[in-house]
């Protein structure tokens, strides 16, 4: 456990001295307005949200997080912002529930079953100090919903950034946003896996596609500090 959350700070710190810069970059030049609002799918333990709220102090901000722990930190964290607003499920292609895998580092947990044939999971397990079929270190069936129907049920009309950091799972989050036609989004900030550690996970190009036919083209690539993904950003057209 002490070697994984060493990692994890590491991480971390990576992502602060490396990734954050990069990304401030982007939407400081991008977005010109004082108060965005932005859905953070995957909020995790608040990274986007707090680099929103650095660069944007009067941002609105809608959270997911599905991990009841984290759900609840989260409130605690936020909870004198009125613009910031965290629901405690997962986000999908559909309205219901599904089978959440809590992995050994919470950042990775997912909706997605794990491919144990991966090279990259083997290197990522060793890694961590654990054995493969380990990295789940518990499942539990959790709430979800469509964007589209959450988006209809606040009465959205307009929405600056959707990120979507949900490990394997944003193509059904992309499917889920897109079940109604005439949602105004500017930006859609994905995390881009090029590995195999998810199985069943649909390629990059399969993503890239959907996103184009339903108006949306790539408009930035920015590299990760760390492993083979990428954060992409696409415009609406």
């Amino acid at each position: 456990m002490r070697r994984i959350k060493l990692i994890g700070s590491l991480i971390h710190i990576n992502e602060f001295l490396i990734f954050y810069p990069r990304l401030k970059k982007f939407y400081t030049e991008s977005i010109k307005k004082a108060h965005p609002l932005i859905v953070d799918v995957g909020s995790n333990k608040g990274q986007t949200i707090d680099f929103f709220l650095k660069h944007f102090k009067d941002a609105v901000i809608y959270g997911f997080e599905p991990n009841r722990e984290l759900y609840d930190a989260l409130c605690i964290k936020y909870k004198n912002n009125k613009n910031i607003k965290i629901t405690n499920c997962g986000v999908s292609d559909q309205d219901g529930k599904l089978m959440f895998n809590e992995t050994v580092t919470d950042e990775t947990s997912t909706f997605e079953d794990l491919n144990y044939d991966s090279e990259y999971l083997k290197m990522k397990s060793k890694v961590l100090g654990v054995k493969p079929e380990n990295m789940i270190k518990r499942s539990y069936e959790v709430d979800v919903i469509t964007l589209a129907a959450f988006i209809t049920k606040e009465n959205i009309k307009n929405i600056d950034v959707v990120k979507i950091d949900t490990e394997g799972h944003e193509y059904k989050c992309l499917l889920g946003l897109f079940a109604k036609k005439g949602i105004s989004v500017n930006y859609i900030q994905l995390e881009q896996h090029n590995d195999d550690m998810y199985a069943n996970k649909p390629t990059n190009e399969t993503i890239d596609t959907l996103l184009k036919n339903n108006g949306f083209r790539l408009f930035s690539t920015i590299k990760h500090g760390f492993g083979d993904f990428d954060e992409v950003i696409y415009k609406s057209k």
